[in-house]
């Protein structure tokens, strides 16, 4: 029998889940922010490299990262890259992440990755951010992909090292990042320990001799601002933190204070953090992938009556490591929630020491979890040292693993029976992947890029939670029912109908329910086959993506045969519908959808008419809407029919004239994007707009966007 080592848990605190916000106004940047826009803006039509130089925890990356968020940025260029360099880096694996980037695909994957990102920047402006570049070689060989034609492109750049930005020079002078003044380090600090609230009396003294002990360094700032900030609010134990800042040099520093806010995590915490040390240098964790992962490895522990609770638990963890500044979120989706985080670079080799030093990746059972992209060899062995992972290796693959390398894949997966974790999505795989995937019956979460997919492949997988799959032929069969407990099906598209070409048939078996399903897509199916024994099977469908086909048969189905779409599970939060018409009774059984909080339509038409006519219903509680090529001319709303909408996203509706002014009386409005629209669709945006300015309502936004 298998024993598997693991941290203990303690008793976890109650579910509180709260969206840090990626905009916080970073102390002492915003006139550095501004110089450094006017730089990547200027006149110059010849390619330019600005380079942020300064020492380490000074706040390069997250003014880069401030910069590049910026609206005027975004609107500027065409396209834009962000990549993540260091000291041990892949070229193939960085000009793939570029590619996937300027391109919009996330999969990605040639044989030549430099000489496409060539062809795809070339006639284009274009912003490409190369993050902690070390050393000339690598500099050299980024680079050479980049065309230097007049279009007004920038690179922009993150380093310690003066003197190789002298060698990166083309017309602008390196940035040189200063440290934070000591009024700035205690405005910093006052922000990140109150979140608002004022500084209490008795502190106000000792607060700014804290603060100047931290030597101007952001990252020591808001390190020290998340110990302070679960200890009492006495001076004593302030002055006790101060005296610990000042008794070691910079670095140590650092190690210190990152060592004491670890002290101070729950011993439940403490695997979420060192497992998420184990991802390359500057990786952008994505945060949905994350939290299903601390599923899989059982982090979060399985409670009967609360498992469907898992994700808010995980995510209220993660939450819970970035209010003490030890993981900083650095994308949000269109709306508000958060797509990606990083580890900062110092938390990350602390995370590496403590991971050897606790053997959280103790060879127990040669359990190991796998998370395989294109990244270099190199960084596997560094980790392999430490022993395989008895929780949660992060084994990084060489990209030379591609098709004609599968063999040496193979036999290693052979050799980790016991893995929990296998995504292999930036890795092609061949027929030959089902059988060798036959002894890894202990997978919980199974993320696969292959030519071709069926179900009955992975029916033997019954503890299998989430199934990710690309490919181009994708083969249903009654085996699914066999995986009950499915939380999350993620495949590009499948369709509701047998191998066999037969329509499922529900009833059999009839005593199976995919309790536990929360997350089902991308499904494509008539509306013939859109029956309440299909939506019952999946009771606690939470996201669904759907595309509806037959198009031309849709307008002539019965009114009876349409209100079946009430159907939807009831729990149903987030809808995305493709590739389809349309009709009123559709839209009429999406409205009394009374959890629906997100809505994107693409691709989508209307029957016998080329209006969209929402007067007479109510979205009661959906948040976000997102319009991506609805042909519709007009579009007609009440001020009640989005009462509590958020954001909306409109993007390639050429047809539409404008946007309601009703929008102006939404209150909770954020914000308006819109993307390769129509002049009549932009300046009723910036109507809109005024009007909310008109109220004082000074946090609304709209962004007016050029085409990807």
């Amino acid at each position: 029998m298998e024993y598997v080592e693991r941290i203990p848990s303690s008793a976890e605190p109650p579910i509180e889940v709260s969206y840090p916000s990626v905009d916080e106004e970073l102390v002492g940047f915003d006139d550095h922010a501004r110089n450094i826009i006017k730089k990547l803006r200027g006149r110059g039509s010849d390619l330019d490299v600005i380079s942020i130089v300064g020492m380490a925890g000074i706040g390069k990356t997250a003014l880069a990262r401030k910069i590049d968020s910026d609206v005027s940025i975004i609107g500027h260029f065409d396209v834009r890259a962000w990549c993540s360099v260091g000291q041990t880096y892949n070229v193939r694996k960085l000009f793939l992440e570029i590619l996937k980037q300027i391109t919009g695909d996330r999969f990605v994957n040639v044989d030549d990755p430099d000489d496409m990102v060539r062809k795809n920047l070339f006639g284009k402006r274009y912003l490409i951010v190369l993050d902690d570049i070390c050393e000339r070689e690598s500099w050299d060989v980024l680079t050479r992909c980049f065309p230097s034609v007049e279009t007004g492109s920038r690179i922009m750049v993150t380093t310690r090292n003066v003197e190789l930005t002298r060698y990166m020079k083309k017309r602008s002078e390196p940035y040189i990042l200063p440290c934070l003044r000591d009024e700035e380090s205690w405005e910093l600090l006052q922000q990140k320990v109150f979140q608002g609230e004022s500084c209490p009396l008795e502190l106000r003294s000792v607060g700014p001799l804290v603060a100047k002990k931290c030597n101007g360094l952001p990252f020591l700032i808001i390190i020290i601002a998340g110990i302070l900030s679960r200890k009492k609010r006495e001076a004593s134990l302030w002055l006790e933190v101060a005296y610990d800042i000042g008794s070691y040099t910079l670095e140590e520093g650092s190690m210190k204070m990152i060592q004491s806010s670890y002290d101070l995590l729950p011993d439940y915490l403490k695997p979420y953090l060192l497992y998420m040390g184990l991802f390359p240098k500057g990786y952008e964790i994505p945060v949905s992938d994350l939290l299903k992962w601390w599923i899989a490895e059982e982090f979060v522990p399985y409670n009967f009556y609360k498992r469907y609770d898992l994700e808010e638990r995980s995510e209220s963890h993660l939450n819970d490591l970035v209010s003490r500044n030890l993981v900083v979120f650095s994308k949000t989706r269109g709306n508000g929630e958060m797509k990606c985080c990083v580890v900062p670079d110092q938390v990350r080799e602390f995370c590496l020491t403590k991971t050897k030093e606790e053997k959280f990746m103790q060879h127990v059972g040669k359990r190991l979890c796998m998370y395989i992209a294109d990244t270099m060899t190199s960084d596997f062995k560094e980790r392999k040292s430490f022993g395989i992972s008895q929780a949660s290796l992060e084994f990084i693959a060489h990209p030379k693993f591609s098709i004609s390398k599968k063999k040496n894949l193979f036999p290693l997966l052979n050799n980790f029976r016991l893995i929990r974790v296998l995504h292999l999505l930036d890795f092609y795989l061949d027929d030959s992947w089902a059988a060798a995937f036959q002894s890894l019956t202990h997978l919980r979460y199974l993320a696969i890029f292959v030519k071709a997919f069926h179900f009955k492949w992975v029916s033997h997988l019954v503890h299998l939670q989430t199934l990710g799959v690309r490919s181009s032929y994708i083969m249903m069969s009654p085996a699914i029912w066999k995986l009950e407990k499915l939380r999350h099906v993620d495949i590009n598209e499948f369709p509701i109908r047998w191998a066999d070409g037969e329509r499922v048939k529900f009833e059999e078996p009839t005593d199976v329910v995919l309790h536990n399903m929360k997350t089902l897509g991308t499904c494509s199916m008539s509306v013939a086959d859109m029956t309440p024994k299909f939506w019952n099977k999946f009771p606690n469908l939470e996201q669904l993506r759907l595309h509806i086909d037959e198009l031309g048969d849709v307008p002539y189905y019965s009114d009876s045969r349409l209100m079946t779409l009430e159907m939807f599970p009831s729990r149903l939060r987030n809808l995305s519908l493709s590739e389809t018409f349309l009709t009123d009774e559709i839209v009429s059984s999406i409205a009394k959808l009374q959890q629906l909080e997100t809505l994107k339509l693409s691709e989508i038409y209307f029957t016998g008419k080329k209006d969209w006519d929402l007067s007479d219903k109510t979205f009661e509680r959906l948040k976000f809407l997102k319009l991506h090529r609805v042909f519709m001319t007009h579009w007609y709303c009440s001020d009640e029919s989005f009462p509590e909408l958020e954001y909306l996203v409109i993007k390639s509706c050429s047809k539409l004239e404008e946007i309601p002014l009703s929008f102006a009386d939404v209150p909770t409005l954020r914000l308006i994007k819109v993307t390769d629209c129509s002049k009549s669709v932009c300046d009723s945006a910036l109507s809109i707009k005024q009007y909310m300015e008109d109220l004082c309502n000074e946090l609304f936004q709209v962004h007016i966007l050029k085409s990807d």
